[in-house]
Parts: C-alpha cells; structure tokens; sequence
C-alpha cells in the first residue's frame, strides 16, 4: 500500500451502538486493553469479539480489530500522528474528518472505508459522536507507537 485509498460505502452492515458498548462493556469486565486517552473517547483492543467485525477482518486479510469511540464530539484524538504499520479504518456511526499530510481532506460515514499506508500523517476529527473499527495485520499494542486513530 503506497497511497491512501478510501472507498465510499465499502460495507453498510456497521455494528450497533449497543454491540459497540457491550464490547468495551465486556473488556473493562475482563481487564482487557482499554485506552481512555480524554473524557468521551475510547479505544477498545479486542473489537473481533463481534461478528460483523469479524467478517471485515476476513475480508480485508487483517488479524487484529479495535474499536475507536468518542461519545463526546469534543473529545479529542489522537491529533496529527502516523502510523508503524498499514491500517484500514471502517466508519460506523457517525461522521469523522480524516485530513491526511496536512491538507487531503476525507469524510467518513458509516460504512466507508479508509486505507491509510503506514508512515502517512493523519489525523481523525469526530465531527459527530462516532465510532470505528482499525484493522491492521499487527497489533497496535505491540507497535512502538502507540497512536493509531
């Protein structure tokens, strides 16, 4: 992967809001991996868990899934970051702006799909309460950099 790709409508059938929370419901339950970076925004290192989830994964050839979720529109993210390996972002509810190396811009509604190479600067602005589920072939916990969407 080389360049950034975003394909518009790639899968509409997204998780629901309740799957999502039930997910990071379940990890916290279990001492799972779970980011809390500012109030309103999670990230969730085991969104496999959910059978819509793991059809994309199937899909896409990847091996791990997290889910992004910001309840609150001004929680902020992760701000301009890149990445140390491949990842592909699938929009569920809500719209975010992804602004890649400073100036391309993206909407992402649900379904869409981003594909962003490792090494691109980006950076993800929930323009609504949202979430998202990243795939990569690697985990993000295993990266040295641990900023991901």
């Amino acid at each position: 992967m080389t360049e950034v790709e975003y394909i518009k409508g790639y899968n509409l059938d997204i998780p629901t809001w309740s799957e999502i929370i039930e997910n990071l419901n379940f990890s916290w339950s279990n001492n799972d991996f779970i980011k809390n970076i500012t109030p309103g925004f999670f990230v969730c290192h085991n969104a496999q868990q959910i059978e819509k989830v793991r059809l994309v994964l199937k899909d896409l050839e990847c091996k791990y899934a997290h889910s992004y979720i910001n309840v609150l529109q001004s929680s902020r993210t992760f701000g301009d970051h890149n990445d140390t390996m491949n990842v592909c972002f699938w929009q569920g509810e809500g719209i975010t702006k992804w602004v890649i190396n400073g100036k391309d811009e993206y909407l992402l509604y649900p379904g869409d799909l981003i594909k962003v190479p490792k090494g691109i600067n980006h950076n993800v602005v929930p323009l609504t309460p949202r979430f998202g589920i990243s795939f990569s072939e690697h985990d993000h916990i295993e990266s040295n950099n641990e900023n991901n969407r």
